[in-house]
């Protein structure tokens, strides 16, 4: 697949020349080097970067070199395009990669945007640089290639007088086949559409839903899924697959719905007052029916966000955020009694919880993309948990073989962001306490361990604190073209003791510009 991508850019650079004549091109280089104090770098030197940097990058080198230029044959089409490439050398392993970050064409007409290729993005409301990470998209993981049909910005509703507005997206992804992927080549589905009610009163409110959906691809064992049109109606609709018998290793397919169903419910406050701003912002996820129902999952990330509109503040942007992930419809074991045989009771709970976020039976990458999780960065995979414990070992791995083996998370994010025009900072600043899985905890998804051997030994039990701290400080040495970008990470807790420094030169600017088309605005 990433031949075909590539493949793509190359036949569309004539038609980027040709918009070069026309219109700005903006470029950007820069170098980087990173270094740390363990085998792997500290969380917020590499969450929510876009994949940049793994977590195994003890020292590590850095180019990045990208374009990007617009063409504009009337004031009703627009067509972008961008090329971003990084290089990237580990001098600890002694180990190259040369990778393409960003590719894609974009094409605007009126209110629709279409994009084709790698496009940085994330999806869901939060404090966009300062958020611990929204829990859909957060930009933690590389750009999964896709072609997207949006519209990317608010609009009014007719007939509503602009108190209405709305937005939304739909996406169809390709997961590739890397080696961490269980099932090779699989799809993505994503789709998202968002109200907001109050149009000219400081005070708006918004409400969203996000639906993702992992499917197709080629089972090593069962080989190829459910794939066809028919199938791909299915997962639009959240629908089961179809009837198999009992032995059959798609019933789990047949008996819920199509893929590797997941989503969000996003509601927002938005107030204005002058050139300040406050965000109040609530993210419920969800991974089946009994999750989805919103007024009883105790599950959300909760965010407060202040924004100062006026350049040159100290105190640009300031936000708090609250994260709990431990209910997850409660601790009793998924399905429902006729899937318990041999179970007496169900020790006072209802069946149908342990939800196990982003983990999926079939789908067993879970909702990460090269090893990156693509929802919270809070949340660890594997690879993570065994590189902060040694010897680790989830309980769940013979069996189903999970690769989220912490999903149940409370944490206290602060972010704080300002400066001025030749010096700004940004400060990060995470406490959490982790406690594993369901399936951990109970030595098994389906298990009653916690209840019935409560001192079976487990990672996450007792639950681990563990704090993530940044200061990042950019400043322009020679002039508004260039930036010196100097982070500083450190992690200390009850998981892993870890600082590291992060240093890069760019430089941006324009090749090229030409005055815009007469009517353009």
């Amino acid at each position: 697949m990433m031949k075909i991508w590539f493949l793509c850019l190359f036949a569309l650079l004539p038609a980027f020349r040709a918009s070069a004549q026309f219109d700005t091109v903006n470029y950007h280089v820069g170098v980087w080097a990173g270094v740390s104090g363990q085998d792997y770098l500290p969380h917020w030197l590499t969450a929510n970067r876009f994949g940049i940097l793994d977590d195994g990058d003890r020292a590590v080198g850095l180019t990045r070199v990208g374009a990007s230029s617009v063409y504009r044959p009337n004031k009703h089409w627009s067509f972008t395009m961008a090329l971003d490439a990084v290089g990237k050398y580990n001098f600890a392993q002694y180990t190259s990669n040369l990778f393409l970050q960003q590719g894609y064409l974009q094409i605007k007409r009126g209110i629709f945007v279409f994009t084709g290729g790698r496009i940085e993005q994330t999806l869901g409301t939060h404090a966009e640089g300062l958020s611990s990470g929204s829990l859909a998209v957060s930009g933690n993981a590389r750009p999964i290639p896709q072609l997207q049909l949006a519209v990317p910005g608010y609009r009014d509703v007719p007939f509503t007088k602009g108190f209405v507005s709305f937005k939304g997206t739909y996406t169809h992804g390709w997961l590739g086949n890397d080696k961490e992927r269980y099932i090779k080549n699989s799809l993505l589905h994503e789709k998202s559409f968002y109200l907001k009610f109050g149009g000219k009163f400081p005070l708006n409110f918004s409400a969203g839903l996000i639906h993702q959906v992992v499917w197709g691809g080629e089972d090593r064992k069962i080989g190829k899924l459910p794939a066809s049109l028919r199938d791909y109606a299915r997962v639009i609709m959240g629908e089961s697959a179809e009837a198999v018998d009992l032995n059959n290793p798609l019933l789990g397919e047949a008996a819920n719905a199509l893929g590797d169903n997941m989503g969000v419910y996003d509601f927002g406050l938005h107030l204005r007052l002058k050139e300040k701003s406050l965000l109040v912002y609530h993210q419920t996820p969800f991974e089946d029916w009994t999750g989805s129902r919103l007024f009883r999952n105790k599950d959300r990330l909760l965010g407060i966000y202040f924004q100062n509109g006026k350049e040159n503040k100290w105190l640009k942007g300031i936000v708090y955020e609250f994260l709990y992930t431990k209910y997850q419809s409660g601790p009793s074991r998924p399905g429902g009694a006729n899937d318990a045989p041999g179970l007496k009771d169900s020790y006072g709970y209802d069946f149908g919880g342990r939800d196990n976020y982003y983990n999926n039976y079939l789908y067993k990458t879970g909702w990460v993309y090269l090893d990156r999780i693509i929802g919270t960065p809070l949340f660890y995979t594997k690879s993570r948990a065994r590189r902060y414990i040694e010897g680790f070992v989830d309980p769940d791995e013979k069996r189903f073989n999970f690769n989220v083996v912490n999903n149940r998370v409370v944490a206290h994010h602060i972010g704080v962001e300002g400066g001025s025009a030749l010096l700004k900072y940004k400060l990060l600043a995470t406490f959490t306490k982790n406690f594993g899985t369901y399936g951990g905890i109970n030595g098994g998804i389906t298990e009653w361990g916690s209840i019935e051997n409560p001192d079976a030994a487990y990672a996450f039990r007792p639950a681990k604190r563990q704090y993530y701290f940044l200061l990042e400080v950019e400043t322009h040495p020679f002039s508004k073209q260039w930036s010196l970008l100097t982070s500083v990470g450190w992690d200390t807790g009850q998981l892993t003791r870890n600082a590291g420094l992060w240093v890069g030169l760019r430089r941006q600017g324009i090749i090229r510009r030409q005055p815009a088309v007469q009517g353009d605005k």
